[in-house]
Parts: C-alpha cells; sequence; structure tokens
C-alpha cells in the first residue's frame, strides 16, 4: 500500500506541475500531463524503492511554509526596490551568504522539503542544509531573514 500512496502523490505532483507549466488545458494536455505524469511516477517510485528511501515530512513542517505564497510577492517588491537603487547609485547588489540555525535530529525528507520552499522566494536560495553543524547556509540578495522560511 506504501508504493500506491507514494507513486500516487508523485503522480498528482507531475499531472498538476505539467498543467501548470503547459498554461493551456485543453484535451490534449490533460492527457499528455496523465502520460508524463504516469511515466514520472512509475520512473521515481521504482528509483525510491530501490533506494530504499523513505521520506517523511511531518504536517508541522507543511504548515510552516504557509507564508512562501506571500513572501514571493514582499521578495520581488524588494528584488524591485534593490534593482532600481542599483541603477541609480551605479553599484550592483551582490547579496551575502547567511547561516541559520536548523535542527539537525530532522530526516531527509524535512531537509528536501524545507529547502524547496525556502528556494521558491526569489531574494533568497538555499547553498547547503549541514546537518552535522545544524545549519543551513542561505544566500540573500537583500537581507530579509523571512526570505529562507521554512528553512
Amino acid at each position: 500500500m506504501k508504493h500506491v500512496f507514494a507513486w500516487l502523490a508523485a503522480w498528482l505532483a507531475a499531472f498538476w506541475l505539467w498543467l501548470l507549466l503547459a498554461g493551456d488545458w485543453n484535451r490534449i494536455e490533460i492527457v499528455a500531463a496523465a502520460c508524463g505524469a504516469t511515466v514520472a511516477a512509475t520512473i521515481a517510485e521504482i528509483g525510491r524503492s530501490r533506494a530504499g528511501v523513505a521520506p517523511r515530512i511531518p504536517l508541522r513542517w507543511v504548515a510552516k511554509a504557509w507564508s512562501v505564497p506571500h513572501q514571493i510577492v514582499i521578495d520581488f517588491g524588494l528584488l524591485a526596490l534593490a534593482l532600481a537603487r542599483s541603477i541609480v547609485r551605479g553599484r550592483v547588489v551582490r547579496g551575502e551568504y547567511r547561516a541559520h540555525a536548523f535542527p539537525a535530529r530532522e530526516g531527509e525528507g524535512v531537509r528536501a522539503w524545507a529547502g524547496w520552499a525556502a528556494q521558491l522566494s526569489p531574494n533568497a536560495y538555499v547553498v547547503e542544509i549541514d546537518p552535522e553543524r545544524e545549519v543551513v547556509l542561505v544566500h540573500d540578495l537583500v537581507p530579509n531573514r523571512a526570505s529562507a522560511e521554512p528553512a
């Protein structure tokens, strides 16, 4: 049953991602999305089961990402302002690397989820999550701690 649930979750994600990226919801695109999602989910489940990986993402970590869509809009404004300032001043904004605490006891699934959700922001991207030192290394173009949430 665990293979069915994992395959179905991968299929749903791939199907809706296809439709989101295609931008056209007609019969041909829906069939193509279903076929592509079937192939992608099957390959993903074979790889996951052969590797012996069972990533788990607790619901509390999924809930931490509730502010990500709102933060994307805020970060877009921050970047537009930084671009305008760099044009006026004639200096390019380079950004900075920052390290934040990250709990080491969390598993691979949580690290992957937190890294992916944090990279949705246009202002910040996750460079590395180091479970041994319990830190996440993030690059911010405009320093803003909220840009790297939930990492």
